[in-house]
């Protein structure tokens, strides 16, 4: 390991001092390309840092952040919001960089790091877990926190992936329900309200929310389709006039193959759709973000098919 560190990181500054010799060697490593500084205070070594998912990256910032309160015995809190939801490994589509804790008395700003964000709540005990070995809030009660700061598409994506996580639909609705009046609750039950396991992916979510503003009869969800080639399965589709809507991510294709393979078997499957009737429509990300055509295209294959 380079310079005689035994793991990546995180690394606190006064660490690497007393490990290096030096108490101005994390800036040293910083400027020279080894380290990079991920907070105030907080260290990695770069090339690790580089290959760590967005969301581990962000894990690692909690743990620099746990590290240094417990030094400080400043650890009366719970990670909660955006940061919960990384540790409980949540779907989120643009979600901001900040460290999110609650604590039952909000602190004055003075002295705090800019990269926190504190939130003042009392937490029952059935709303605190202990996750990678941090405080954290539970898996409802970081559901609806989350929801009630995010944009409606936002939400729903987290509330998705949280059924499918395995969230008490009982906690939260009663979170909800305790929250009535507050900001943000009008998004969040409207998520939970529509929230569905059967979206395997962000873009599933987002796209279920989009049709819902459409004036259309709503699709199925994950429909098994025989065909001469075997059963497939669509995102969506209205089955009675067989027209399926497939949403086309980058994973869908290129995590489990090689991309040629992949896209011969999708190839292969389409041309199988079509012979058994079926009109099939792909959407991807760009689409999510021009409704106008996006409702023009699918309007258009519903109408050739008879609705």
């Amino acid at each position: 390991m380079h310079h005689d560190l035994p793991h990546p990181g995180p690394w606190l500054a006064a660490d690497l001092a007393d490990r290096l010799g030096s108490p101005k060697a994390a800036e040293r490593l910083v400027r020279t390309g080894v380290l990079v500084r991920i907070r105030h205070g907080s260290y990695y070594l770069a090339g690790a840092w580089k290959s760590l998912p967005p969301e581990d990256q962000h894990v690692a910032v909690l743990s620099a952040h746990y590290d240094n309160a417990s030094r400080r015995r400043e650890v009366g809190f719970d990670y909660s919001h955006l940061s919960a939801a990384r540790l409980h490994g949540i779907h989120l589509w643009n979600p901001d960089p900040h460290v999110h804790l609650t604590m039952p008395r909000s602190p004055g700003s003075r002295g705090r790091a800019s990269d926190v964000r504190v939130h003042s709540a009392i937490l029952g005990e059935d709303d605190r877990s202990s996750i990678r070995g941090l405080p954290a809030t539970s898996l409802a009660r970081t559901l609806v926190d989350c929801a009630r700061i995010l944009r409606r598409g936002q939400a729903q994506i987290l509330m998705d992936h949280g059924v499918r996580l395995g969230a008490d639909p009982a906690r939260v609705t009663e979170l909800l329900a305790g929250a009535q009046g507050k900001r943000g609750v009008r998004i969040a039950r409207a998520a939970w309200d529509m929230a569905s396991g059967l979206c395997e992916s962000p873009g599933e979510s987002l796209l279920r929310y989009v049709l819902s503003r459409m004036p259309f009869e709503s699709p199925a969800q994950q429909v098994e389709v025989p065909t001469r080639l075997g059963k497939y399965r669509l995102d969506f589709a209205w089955v009675r006039i067989k027209v399926g809507l497939e949403f086309d991510g980058d994973v869908k294709y290129f995590a489990y193959g090689p991309a040629a393979d992949v896209l011969l078997r999708e190839r292969k499957r389409e041309r199988a759709l079509i012979e058994e009737g079926w009109i099939l429509l792909r959407v991807e990300w760009k689409d999510l973000f021009d409704e106008v055509a996006l409702r023009r295209r699918i309007g258009s294959a519903l109408t050739a098919a008879g609705l």
